[in-house]
């Protein structure tokens, strides 16, 4: 017990001792009514810049588009089952070393009771851990256990609605920040729709 404590305290001084590279608002658009999707706006960190949108929706599958803004070119796509309890995914984002569009998947862990991802893209093993109260996910690389990434759950009220938005804070330039934005998306959709 005291060395799962000690590891906590560890972590969470690492996670707050690392300086972000790039910070981001993530923001839902619309609420979510029964398994319909929502769909979400990336800003940049002050919310003065519209850089990224996500459009979602669910048929026989669920899907998310990632285009940049304003030119509206599709930045990332993923596919398959998250808003129901099965949960199955393949993605394709666009890499611009390559110049080329990379599939990746995204599972649960099943060893883990917070629904953690285990995410595999252009030869890279990701994984996210999930705090206990559910209103931040950290991303790690799975071998070298860095930190890559953190997003944290805030919303306020005004003039009785809520708006829901998540920071993002990217910490390193290992993946494609497309990653984050449709981990974000997926989180919020389950969360959402399970509690």
């Amino acid at each position: 017990m005291f060395s799962l404590l000690l590891f906590f305290i560890i972590t969470i001084q690492y996670i707050q001792s690392k300086k972000p590279i790039r910070t981001y608002v993530v923001k839902r658009e619309n609420k979510l009514v029964g398994k319909q999707l929502s769909g979400y706006t990336v800003y940049d960190s002050n919310e003065k810049n519209i850089l990224y949108r996500l459009k979602a929706s669910s048929t026989d599958i669920d899907t998310m588009i990632l285009t940049n803004y304003p030119a509206k070119n599709m930045i990332a796509n993923i596919e398959g089952e998250w808003v129901e309890k099965v949960f199955n995914d393949t993605f394709t984002i666009y890499d611009k070393k390559s110049n080329k569009y990379i599939d990746g998947t995204i599972t649960i862990d099943s060893n883990s009771w917070l629904a953690n991802y285990l995410i595999f893209w252009n030869s890279k093993h990701l994984n996210t851990k999930r705090s206990s109260v559910g209103i931040s996910t950290s991303v790690f690389s799975t071998y070298q256990k860095e930190l890559l990434a953190e997003f944290r759950y805030r919303y306020r009220t005004r003039w009785f609605s809520t708006v829901v938005k998540y920071q993002l804070k990217i910490y390193s330039d290992y993946v494609s920040d497309a990653i984050y934005f449709l981990l974000v998306a997926i989180e919020d959709h389950r969360y959402q729709l399970y509690t």
